[in-house]
């Protein structure tokens, strides 16, 4: 019964933010129709695994945190080069990511922003000077027990994630706005 009262907010607050936000910026950046707007295409949750190389298990764990977190099964990233400084050999596994769409990425980013960031301590915010020249912003969580719904010996104390979520349009300043529309927790300049 839970869940699907969960699901029926996020299903709400997905499609009025959305309204919300295509109204907002249709009126302030002076567009003729809505779907002018800058919308998400996709986000992309990525981890890094240093030490896959020696111990198989971690990356084991980091899958199954990432599966937990986005409810979507990661898929595994391989090296494309050797590097012989790192033991590492072109083809081993060193990592996993998920390619979030449609309404699974608006479930993922209404749960970060309103479960996931404000269990932080002390965190004020994310920097608008990390989109990249697509436009796209890109962000970092280096503390993985924000997210209560892993078991924590699963957690290593160096493990983090790297989030970009990608726009449809290649404005900056557009997408700044999109994310304060969706109360995004980005800091002032």
């Amino acid at each position: 019964m839970v869940q699907k009262e969960i699901n029926l907010i996020t299903n709400n607050w997905w499609s009025e933010k959305r309204k919300e936000v295509n109204i907002g910026l249709t009126k302030e950046l002076k567009y003729s129709t809505p779907h002018q707007t800058t919308s998400i295409i996709k986000i992309v949750v990525n981890s890094g695994v240093g030490g896959a190389i020696n111990d198989k298990k971690k990356l084991e764990n980091i899958v199954e945190i990432i599966q937990h977190i986005t409810k979507q099964k990661p898929i595994i990233t391989k090296a494309h080069k050797s590097i012989i400084n790192f033991n590492l050999r072109e083809g081993m596994k060193i990592g996993c990511k998920v390619t979030l769409r449609h309404k699974r990425a608006w479930d993922f980013l209404f749960d970060l922003i309103n479960i996931y960031l404000p269990q932080m301590p002390n965190f004020l915010g994310f920097s608008p000077k990390k989109f990249d020249r697509n436009g796209n912003y890109n962000f970092g969580i280096n503390r993985l027990d924000i997210f209560p719904t892993i078991d924590y010996n699963l957690i290593s104390a160096k493990q983090g994630l790297q989030i970009t979520i990608v726009f449809s349009s290649s404005s900056i300043e557009e997408n700044i706005k999109f994310l304060k529309y969706i109360d995004f927790p980005l800091l002032d300049k």
